[in-house]
């Protein structure tokens, strides 16, 4: 039987009452044969001759001997164990309370017995379930969130599209450059949807642990340059340069290089979107202990210090180009999630100078 145990308690308390009755009741007895022995000396000898003579005396006062130390001992038993029935009605009310889903209660540890336990495991339990509803009301949030943004995100451009190609349709363009035009204009809205529609797919796969890593020896700098080619006339409409550096051009990593395409291309795409008024991103890549630093630093405008936190959350937009900047806010969480797969991890600091995303792979 475990020492702090219920039983243990009980058997304890049990014992306890029976010695403290003992003691009472011995105690007792001493106490009115010495006031009788004091004040009414014949009643005591006449009571000493009738117990030693008189065998009913003496059952009769054994007998209420016994009933004395019966009464006392259950008063003194029924006293103690209250405060264990006390502490389990507490924690029923509590239980109560919290199944009525206030997760605020705190039941507080009275006793290191399986009621104290209880307690402790009821508090756990609740502040448990008070975060995973605080995360399902963020998600829910999230949700609604990422509704709104597709929903804004897929229609502007179809809105585009359907214009242009209304106006193509009944012929309302004055010459072949102008047609020219309305068909440059739709094909590129045509791309954005299908890059929204690509990215909620991939997040989504990716999120819901729906891939194997196809790892293979990659030498980084090619890498990356293999992900920055692809953005070339991105970086001229925006009068962006850029420049990729590395003291080591020979350094390997093992990774899928698909997916850390995919994770650099999102991090270009950003600077450019984001970052275009500062006119050049420069990535460099080192050696950093047992790690590769790739480091991607633009110039243009600060994020606050607010914003950054919350930066890699899936579905999160900086407030002040959510309606300027086309996008569903999830290219960066897919970014930390394809870091993360491949053991690595990915930080953001922001200042007057520059915004600069720092990516840790272990490397070969």
């Amino acid at each position: 039987m475990k020492k702090n145990s219920i039983k243990y308690n009980i058997l304890i308390n049990f014992f306890i009452a029976i010695l403290m009755s003992i003691i009472l009741t011995l105690v007792g007895v001493f106490l009115v044969i010495m006031l009788i022995h004091i004040f009414w000396q014949g009643t005591y000898v006449k009571l000493i001759n009738d117990y030693n003579t008189n065998s009913l005396v003496m059952l009769g006062f054994s007998i209420g001997i016994f009933v004395v130390f019966i009464v006392l001992m259950c008063l003194i038993f029924i006293r103690r164990m209250n405060k264990t029935t006390d502490y389990i009605e507490e924690i029923s009310h509590n239980l109560n309370i919290i199944s009525n889903g206030n997760m605020d209660i705190n039941i507080p540890i009275r006793t290191k017995n399986e009621l104290g336990n209880l307690a402790s495991n009821v508090n756990k339990m609740a502040c448990s379930i008070k975060e995973l509803m605080k995360k399902e009301r963020m998600w829910e949030k999230q949700k609604n969130n990422l509704i709104t943004n597709l929903s804004h995100d897929l229609r502007t451009p179809l809105t585009s599209i359907l214009g242009f190609l209304e106006l193509i349709e009944k012929g309302n363009y004055k010459n072949h450059d102008e047609l020219q035009h309305y068909c440059e204009v739709s094909l590129s809205k045509a791309k954005e949807l299908k890059s929204s529609v690509e990215q909620l797919f991939e997040f989504t796969r990716i999120s819901n642990g729906d891939i194997n890593l196809n790892k293979s020896n990659i030498y980084l700098q090619q890498l990356i340059e293999q992900a920055t080619i692809g953005f070339i006339p991105s970086f001229e409409q925006s009068g962006m340069k850029y420049k990729i550096s590395s003291k080591d051009v020979g350094i390997t990593i093992n990774g899928d290089a698909i997916l850390l395409v995919r994770a650099f291309e999102n991090i270009i795409s950003n600077a450019i979107k984001y970052g275009s008024e500062g006119k050049y991103l420069d990535v460099n890549i080192e050696k950093e202990n047992n790690m590769v630093v790739v480091r991607f630093a633009n110039y243009g405008d600060i994020i606050e210090e607010e914003n950054l936190k919350n930066l890699f959350q899936r579905l999160y937009r900086v407030e002040k180009h959510c309606n300027k900047k086309e996008g569903t806010g999830l290219g960066l969480a897919i970014v930390k999630t394809i870091v993360e797969l491949h053991n690595g991890n990915i930080e953001v600091a922001s200042s007057k100078q520059r915004t600069e995303f720092k990516i840790k792979l272990p490397f070969n």
